[in-house]
Protein backbone atom coordinates (compact mmCIF):
# COMPACT_ATOMS: atom_id res chain seq x y z
CA UNK A 1 0.00 0.00 0.00
CA UNK A 2 1.29 3.12 -0.61
CA UNK A 3 2.32 5.34 2.34
CA UNK A 4 4.66 8.22 3.25
CA UNK A 5 7.17 6.93 5.14
CA UNK A 6 8.08 10.15 6.90
CA UNK A 7 4.49 11.48 7.87
CA UNK A 8 2.75 8.13 7.14
CA UNK A 9 -0.03 9.98 4.65
CA UNK A 10 -1.74 6.98 2.72
CA UNK A 11 -4.20 6.39 0.24
CA UNK A 12 -8.07 7.50 0.91
CA UNK A 13 -10.96 6.03 0.40
CA UNK A 14 -14.47 7.64 -0.98
CA UNK A 15 -17.05 8.10 -3.70
CA UNK A 16 -16.62 9.55 -7.40
CA UNK A 17 -20.34 10.88 -7.50
CA UNK A 18 -21.52 11.66 -11.09
CA UNK A 19 -24.37 13.89 -12.36
CA UNK A 20 -26.83 11.30 -12.16
CA UNK A 21 -25.43 10.33 -8.73
CA UNK A 22 -24.20 7.39 -8.98
CA UNK A 23 -21.64 6.51 -6.56
CA UNK A 24 -18.48 4.69 -7.35
CA UNK A 25 -15.57 3.49 -5.37
CA UNK A 26 -12.45 5.85 -5.61
CA UNK A 27 -9.09 6.10 -4.60
CA UNK A 28 -7.11 9.21 -4.15
CA UNK A 29 -3.09 8.14 -3.69
CA UNK A 30 -0.58 10.39 -1.81
CA UNK A 31 1.91 11.75 -4.99
CA UNK A 32 5.03 10.37 -3.37
CA UNK A 33 8.71 10.54 -4.80
CA UNK A 34 11.79 8.41 -4.12
CA UNK A 35 14.34 10.15 -2.52
CA UNK A 36 17.78 9.56 -0.95
CA UNK A 37 17.89 11.06 2.40
CA UNK A 38 21.70 11.43 4.56
CA UNK A 39 21.72 11.46 7.78
CA UNK A 40 24.86 11.39 9.90
CA UNK A 41 26.85 9.84 7.14
CA UNK A 42 24.60 7.45 5.92
CA UNK A 43 22.25 7.13 3.33
CA UNK A 44 18.73 5.80 2.44
CA UNK A 45 16.46 5.49 -0.42
CA UNK A 46 12.72 6.24 0.79
CA UNK A 47 9.71 7.33 -0.90
CA UNK A 48 7.87 10.31 0.59
CA UNK A 49 4.95 12.41 -0.21
CA UNK A 50 5.55 16.11 -1.77
CA UNK A 51 4.86 17.95 1.24
CA UNK A 52 7.04 16.20 3.27
CA UNK A 53 10.18 16.52 0.82
CA UNK A 54 9.12 20.51 0.41
CA UNK A 55 10.03 20.82 3.95
CA UNK A 56 13.14 18.50 3.85
CA UNK A 57 14.63 20.62 1.00
CA UNK A 58 14.52 23.69 2.44
CA UNK A 59 15.96 22.03 6.33
CA UNK A 60 19.63 21.34 6.95
CA UNK A 61 20.84 18.00 8.48
CA UNK A 62 19.79 19.68 12.04
CA UNK A 63 16.45 20.47 11.21
CA UNK A 64 15.57 17.09 9.39
CA UNK A 65 16.52 15.72 12.64
CA UNK A 66 14.16 17.48 14.44
CA UNK A 67 10.95 16.23 11.98
CA UNK A 68 12.14 12.59 11.92
CA UNK A 69 11.58 13.18 15.87
CA UNK A 70 8.43 15.41 15.87
CA UNK A 71 7.08 12.86 13.38
CA UNK A 72 8.46 9.81 15.27
CA UNK A 73 5.02 7.71 15.44
CA UNK A 74 4.44 8.31 12.03
CA UNK A 75 7.70 6.89 10.64
CA UNK A 76 7.74 3.20 9.06
CA UNK A 77 9.53 0.98 10.54
CA UNK A 78 11.92 0.63 8.42
CA UNK A 79 13.47 4.31 8.63
CA UNK A 80 12.74 3.88 12.97
CA UNK A 81 15.75 0.66 12.60
CA UNK A 82 17.92 3.31 10.50
CA UNK A 83 17.86 6.06 12.79
CA UNK A 84 18.84 3.80 15.52
CA UNK A 85 21.62 2.44 13.62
Amino acid sequence: MKRCEISGKGMTFGHQVSHSHRCTNRVWKPNLQPVIMTVDGKSLKIKVCTKVLKTLKSADEVETKRILKANKDNLSPRIQKFLSK
